[in-house]
């Protein structure tokens, strides 16, 4: 996808190009995109190993479409655009063929969109600060501030609306089951105290209701996280959001 070099103000095919063999200098990185970028990378965002030594590169895959189109707004020329990664049927197929999920059908799945970055060289900083040792890890003087913390829940948390009761927060870190103290430690260094079981961060009602007030509110796409006043309304707002910005099919203009 083309974009403007914020520099010079010319249309380039590949902005990634003119700013690695051109006289131009890569764009400065807000505080508020740094922040962006560190969120993504604790929950569903990678830096994938790029083959023939190409430069790193920032990968958000997900089925909410309209969450990938508010994170590309706010990065602007730094990212390609949101983009197909493959339809529903392609996702069931896939799983079918491997064995992983031999009954899938393609009604029970969604689209899947992505985002990918322009190269730049934080990219490369960051990959060296996150993949230590070629696997995703924490780095040890990460902190949490809401918005990262936002973006952490939006990719791997849930809201947990059982039949009684209020709804609590769960969030999902398998990738560092091993280091529960520093997990619990994030949210302890903020303020809150959350339990590490079976690979998930566990808040209770009182301080799911503090955390949610301490994240401000919603983005895009994930209103039902925030739904905190009935099981109903959970349930409500989170069909609303499959419907309106997760897609089983997409058009294609000719």
């Amino acid at each position: 996808m083309s974009g403007i070099c914020p520099s010079c103000g010319e249309e380039f095919d590949k902005p990634g190009l003119h700013w690695s063999h051109g006289t131009c200098p890569y764009p400065e990185i807000s505080p508020i995109q740094e922040a962006v970028f560190e969120g993504l990378l604790i929950g569903d965002g990678s830096i994938p190993k790029q083959s023939g030594g190409n430069s790193a590169l920032l990968h958000l895959p997900m089925i909410n479409r309209r969450f990938l189109e508010w994170i590309d707004e706010r990065l602007g020329i730094l990212t390609t655009g949101v983009s197909l990664k493959k339809t529903a049927s392609e996702l069931a197929s896939n799983n079918r063929e491997s064995g992983f999920s031999p009954n899938a059908k393609e009604e029970r799945y969604h689209d899947m969109y992505t985002i990918w970055t322009r190269t730049h060289p934080y990219f490369e900083d960051l990959r060296e600060r996150w993949y230590p040792d070629r696997n995703k890890q924490f780095p040890d003087d990460l902190e949490l501030t809401p918005l990262r913390a936002k973006l952490w829940y939006l990719c791997d948390g849930y809201l947990d609306v059982g039949q009684h009761g209020r709804p609590r927060i769960e969030i999902k870190a398998r990738n560092e089951e091993k280091r529960a103290e520093f997990l619990v430690g994030l949210f302890e260094d903020v303020g809150f105290s959350p339990l590490y079981k079976r690979h998930e961060l566990r808040f209770t009602c009182d301080e799911t209701e503090h955390l949610v007030e301490w994240m401000g509110d919603p983005l895009p796409g994930f209103e039902y996280k925030w739904a905190l006043g009935s099981r109903e309304q959970y349930h409500e707002l989170k069909q609303e959001a499959y419907e309106e910005h997760a897609t089983q099919t997409i058009e294609v203009e000719d």
